[in-house]
């Protein structure tokens, strides 16, 4: 982004900084995360600041004609990041006033160069425009040069006729010496300027709000502070060398010592610290098993919970009530979806808790420092959630905000007020909190954050800083040895996943957050020329599938502030939002006509509705949430507490019925399939193995042994060619996290 060479490439206002040429915005000498469309509505009210900025002449600058976006949605997006960036509020603004139906004007001050004559002019033309102290003041300023000039000093006059000639001549000499002097300074100050202007001034660092608390090799997950704040007990897996062998560990702040606890190494372990700092409660997943466990903080002796079902998300997270007596969990209930139980620590009696109509899934329960409220987040549709408080003793939820992304953890503010939460659009996760009145700020810290835990002392707080690179492998299926065939295909530094082949093998769809928001991407056969097919630029956008024509995909995206299926041609790159009777459908799938559309409303019910629009009819009376279609028949996932049940089903209705001798598959396991059967992975025991299912002879073969389990599991993930010839997989490839510090406010 190039400002015009009229204009000035850097603004101030207040304690921030725009750059106009590189499109960055600055508080205080730190850069803050903004995206671009925010960054170019604030270029515009910067530009006309006091000004009224219409709706219209921003959708016209965000989104150039030709373009399909769901306008109102995404411009309100985009200024509500804005206003995040700049801690604004629409209710009391300070820089970003709303003129209702009508957009928006700036109101904060911004200083203009002294050498233009306008001293300083306030955003709101109604106030006075003030001038600026000389701290203030040259805050435009172009690169290479400076608009900074030097106040000339105040000087008394004194008639001609009142001055000797020897004071003339004493006069003159002490002028020359005055202005030898006023020289020397002006020359110091204009190579000072040029100097500034031309360089990096070396200052002393501010404060870091945000220390690394460890920093070992592999993934250090999970953490909760002792009561006293003074150690953090958290998930390991370095020792081990194994991405999925995590043990439980416990370390003091401002300590490199560490304790550990657990000698079993599971694929996910889960601490929190009894509200005592006597024991810890943990949960450990292991091959086909799940269950909480207590173990003395210094270590010692195991004890069994109680086994369970516990709901595998990006987070899990447990919690201890104040007075030690009952642990929060989640887990899949009978219909397979997530719920939030309570299970008593002395009578091990478990009782589930009562959650909002309109929660699908239940997650991330953490009790209030009182332990009147639990807290947690509540998906209402795929890409879609909102953050609720429950009463323990009423049962009554209240909805404090909803959010688009993914939940990845909540945790309490010390004092109850706030709850801190991490959310992922699939940018990254960022940190939040909000207040009991439901208002929203984004934390200063906090970037690829998730797993939030605040200290009840010390005024702390812990979280998990990941990078993590997934990339899309091939096998060729027909080789001798389909593991030595595996490759890397489609990659980059950021997330590739969902890939699809199109029937004819000439192109593959899939979605990835390389250019900064989770988008639909379309590559060659060969996985090369990726060309990016959607620009909703934050929202959650994934699951493309193919119909049989070859040139249209349908996907899924919450850009409308619910999830909903869009169809685009792979030519005119136009999406087009199917309109039809349910709301929140995701995971589309094509008929082989390409008449219709099958998805799932994530309650989980699978629907089927015309691909050109009108009323969806639920496909099925069970609990499916992700379907393929393979010539006349529909094979669609089930849900159960234990795992995934395959089921088939004719496209044009009937009766539904198991797949005989299919194997149960995981929620972390992948499946695809076509006409001669289906492919799966199973990572119920050891290395994950990829298998196939031959519809014909009701048989499974292992195929090859995996070196990690494809991700996302519960189904999508993996795609094979109609040939049978190539399969696709996602894999984690570098998945590298630590342990940060930072304030709790």
């Amino acid at each position: 982004m190039t400002a015009p060479s009229s204009a000035p490439e850097r603004i101030r206002f207040d304690a921030f900084e725009a750059d106009l040429r590189t499109g960055e915005l600055w508080k205080s000498g730190r850069k803050l995360r903004i995206p671009n469309q925010s960054f170019l509505v604030l270029t515009m009210l910067l530009d006309r600041a006091g000004q009224l900025v219409t709706r219209e002449e921003l959708r016209a600058r965000l989104w150039p004609s030709g373009t399909f976006v769901e306008y109102d949605q995404s411009l309100n997006a985009a200024i509500n990041r804005l206003r995040e960036a700049l801690r604004d509020s629409a209710e009391k603004p300070r820089f970003i006033e709303t003129l209702p139906k009508r957009g928006y004007r700036f109101i904060g001050s911004i200083h203009r160069p002294s050498g233009e004559g306008a001293p300083a002019v306030s955003g709101d033309s109604s106030k006075q425009a003030l001038v600026p102290d000389a701290a203030a003041q040259a805050v435009w300023v172009r690169s290479g040069e400076s608009t900074e000039q030097t106040p000339t000093p105040a000087v008394d006059t004194v008639p001609a006729d009142a001055i000797s000639p020897g004071a003339t001549r004493s006069s003159r000499r002490i002028g020359v010496v005055v202005a030898a002097a006023a020289l020397t300074v002006l020359l110091v100050i204009a190579g000072t300027v040029f100097w500034v202007g031309n360089h990096t001034v070396s200052e002393l660092p501010p404060h870091r709000e945000v220390v690394p608390f460890t920093s070992l090799p592999g993934q250090e997950l999970a953490p909760t502070f002792s009561p006293d704040g003074s150690q953090i007990a958290f998930a390991w897996n370095g020792e081990t060398g194994d991405d999925h062998q995590f043990e439980l560990y416990v370390k003091e702040v401002g300590s490199e010592r560490l304790l550990r606890l657990t000698d079993h190494p599971a694929k996910e372990i889960v601490p929190a610290w009894s509200p005592d700092g006597g024991s810890l409660a943990f949960v450990r997943v292991t091959e086909g098993q799940a269950g909480i466990f207590l173990i003395p903080a210094l270590g010692g002796v195991e004890r069994p919970l109680v086994s369970i079902s516990v709901a595998l998300g990006h987070v899990i997270r447990i919690s201890w009530s104040p007075d030690g007596k009952r642990i929060a969990y989640p887990a899949y209930g009978r219909n397979g979806a997530q719920e939030v139980y309570l299970v008593s620590v002395d009578t091990l009696q478990t009782q589930p808790l009562r959650l909002a109509p309109e929660c699908q899934d239940a997650m991330e329960p953490a009790f209030s420092p009182d332990g009147a409220h639990l807290a947690l987040a509540c998906t209402s549709s795929y890409g879609v959630y909102a953050i609720y408080v429950v009463g323990i003793s009423d049962g009554l939820p209240k909805r404090l905000i909803s959010m688009m992304g993914d939940p990845q953890g909540i945790a309490w503010s010390h004092d109850g007020r706030r709850i801190v939460f991490a959310n992922d659009t699939g940018r990254g996760g960022e940190l939040w909190q909000v207040t009991m009145e439901g208002r929203p700020t984004q934390l200063s810290f906090g970037e690829d954050g998730s797993a939030p835990a605040v200290a009840a002392r010390g005024e702390r707080m812990a979280y998990v800083r990941a990078r993590n690179i997934t990339n899309i492998w091939r096998v060729d299926l027909t080789a001798a040895s389909p593991e030595e065939s595996a490759a890397k295909l489609i990659y980059s530094t950021r997330a590739q996943h969902n890939p699809r082949y199109s029937d004819d093998g000439k192109h593959i769809a899939f979605q990835s957050n390389r250019s900064g928001s989770m988008e639909i991407w379309l590559t060659d056969g060969e996985g090369k020329d990726p060309l990016r097919l959607t620009t909703f630029n934050g929202s959650f956008t994934d699951t493309p599938t193919w119909c049989s024509d070859g040139r249209r995909i349908a996907f899924d995206s919450s850009a409308s502030g619910n999830a909903a299926i869009y169809i685009e041609d792979i030519a005119e790159r136009l999406p087009r939002k199917v309109a039809t009777s349910r709301i929140n459908l995701s995971r589309p799938a094509w008929s082989r006509d390409c008449r219709w559309l099958f998805a799932s409303d994530g309650k989980p019910t699978l629907y089927r509705f015309p691909a050109s629009g009108g009323p969806a009819q639920p496909f099925t009376n069970l609990p499916a949430y992700y379907a393929t279609v393979l010539a006349d028949r529909v094979i669609f996932s089930v849900m159960e507490s234990t795992g995934l049940v395959l089921w088939s089903k004719s496209a044009a209705g009937g009766p539904e019925k198991v797949l005989e001798q299919m194997p149960r598959l995981g929620y972390g396991d992948a499946w695809t399939a076509n006409s001669s059967g289906i492919y799966y992975t199973d990572s119920s025991a050891g290395q994950p193995t990829l298998n196939f299912y031959d519809f014909a002879k009701q048989t499974t073969r292992r195929i090859m042994t995996l070196k990690k389990t494809p991700v996302p599991g519960g189904g999508f993930g993996m795609a094979v060619s109609s040939d049978n010839h190539w399969l696709l997989y996602t894999q984690v490839d570098d998945l590298q996290s630590d342990i940060m510090l930072g304030p709790s406010s």
